[in-house]
């Protein structure tokens, strides 16, 4: 039986303004009674016909997507599991040197240092006082090692498009659905910050990596599907339709327990954070 209902798959941009829409963000959802597909802002299906939106219209921004999911986690009635595609913490390293060894703090320290609510990454770093550093996590160096650090914001090109800028961008959001979780009691695990075990009628949110997905799937996505789709959009369908066709086929579970890693992985795990699909 699926343990799921519903499935999102969220491609991440740091680019531009909180609230610029943004072509690098893309939402893709699915469920067990439909296939994945595009998610466009609630502005778009307020519109009686095509020729009266513009391309923009159907762009996302960050503070878009965060309040559209929020909606969703506080109103849904069916089980979901959302993917991201952006870190949601730092390496033990650089948490080291911070002094935080708690996922919560973490959050905290971030949202208020980099203030990326309300600033570009570009602003942030200007007032951060920040140390660079290149350093990864496990997951990332022993199961994805192509992948960037998401801590090496002084990468000389392509910042646009790194994995640091949307980590950035995206862990002040992570934030505040995480105090709106405290606050106003919402089912929401935070997969694995908040452990191995996920109680039934709580929603997930786990870090996502697209281009993993995209080599697994069983059932290769028909062209046609998502011929039109842009690059970003893509990664978002990856992403759910993954956890879509691996739920449906009763496979997700394991991938959910991580039942591969050793205690003192399990229990860095805990505070790096992990990536779903890797064992």
């Amino acid at each position: 039986m699926p343990l799921f209902e519903k499935y999102i798959g969220i491609d991440y941009s740091g680019a531009d303004k909180p609230r610029s829409k943004i072509k690098g963000l893309a939402v893709v959802q699915g469920s067990i009674y439909s296939p994945a597909s595009l998610v466009y802002p609630s502005t778009v299906s307020s519109l009686t016909s095509s020729t009266s939106s513009s391309d923009k219209d159907h762009l996302w921004s960050r503070e878009e997507v965060y309040l559209w999911l929020r909606d969703q986690l506080l109103s849904s009635q069916e089980r979901m599991i959302i993917g991201i595609d952006h870190g949601l913490s730092y390496p033990l390293s650089v948490l080291q040197q911070l002094q935080l060894d708690q996922w919560d703090d973490f959050l905290k320290w971030s949202y208020q240092t980099w203030q990326t609510t309300k600033l570009t990454m570009k602003q942030s770093k200007e007032q951060a006082h920040y140390t660079n550093s290149i350093a990864k996590r496990l997951v990332e160096r022993e199961f994805v090692p192509s992948t960037k650090s998401v801590v090496d914001l002084d990468r000389v090109s392509g910042m646009q498009g790194a994995v640091s800028y949307s980590t950035h961008t995206g862990l002040a959001w992570i934030y505040r659905l995480r105090y709106w979780q405290k606050r106003h009691g919402m089912n929401i695990h935070f997969w694995p910050f908040d452990g191995k075990i996920i109680p039934k009628q709580h929603h997930v949110i786990v870090e996502a990596y697209p281009s993993l997905y995209k080599r697994r799937m069983i059932t290769e996505p028909h062209l046609s599907n998502i011929s039109t789709y842009s690059e970003h959009e893509r990664d978002a369908y990856y992403i759910a339709a993954w956890m879509q066709e691996r739920d449906q086929e009763e496979t997700l579970a394991p991938y959910l327990s991580l039942p591969t890693l050793s205690r003192a992985e399990y229990q860095l795990s805990l505070l790096e954070g992990w990536v779903l699909g890797c064992l």
